[in-house]
């Protein structure tokens, strides 16, 4: 009796396990649709990002000559006992004579800056400009404006700082 059930089993599970492509085999060609959906959707989304990573901007030297001024002990960056502080604006520095000493063109091709604080907490500041700042021309970038911690009376404040270049 013992055999017959033991046969029985063995039987109807060869059984099952020959019919189980027709049951499911809708599945699995939808499952492999959408699997290809999502790993092309993923490598499209990988190489966009990858891509951004390694653009190279066509105004390189001007871009790193903004940041000079956020950067640079000697243009308007803050110090506090020899710690530069990047992207802390003093705001005593900031004057023109200061931006002048810091970034001094040889001639009027290379690029101009005309430079705007603003905080909502303090006054408000003068915009100040290299000496080859055309005004009567307009700027040809202005990047997004940089948050930047503004240092005035010993306090710290927050702050947008504007750049604009001209002759690019």
């Amino acid at each position: 009796m013992i055999q017959t059930i033991f046969t029985k089993f063995i039987k109807s599970k060869k059984a099952e396990s020959q019919l189980w492509a027709p049951d499911t085999m809708l599945f699995w060609i939808l499952y492999g649709i959408v699997l290809g959906f999502v790993a092309v959707f993923f490598v499209i989304i990988v190489a966009k990002t990858g891509s951004e990573q390694a653009t190279i901007y066509g105004n390189l030297e001007s871009m790193y000559l903004s940041q000079r001024f956020l950067k640079s002990p000697e243009c308007f960056s803050y110090k506090y006992d020899g710690i530069l502080m990047v992207n802390t604006i003093d705001a005593k520095k900031f004057t023109s004579e200061q931006i002048n000493s810091c970034y001094d063109p040889k001639n009027l091709e290379m690029a101009a800056f005309r430079i705007t604080l603003s905080s909502t907490l303090i006054k408000s500041f003068e915009p100040v400009m290299t000496k080859n700042w055309n005004t009567n021309r307009e700027y040809a970038q202005k990047p997004a404006p940089y948050n930047v911690l503004v240092y005035s009376d010993g306090k710290f404040y927050n702050g947008e700082l504007t750049i604009e270049i001209q002759n690019i």
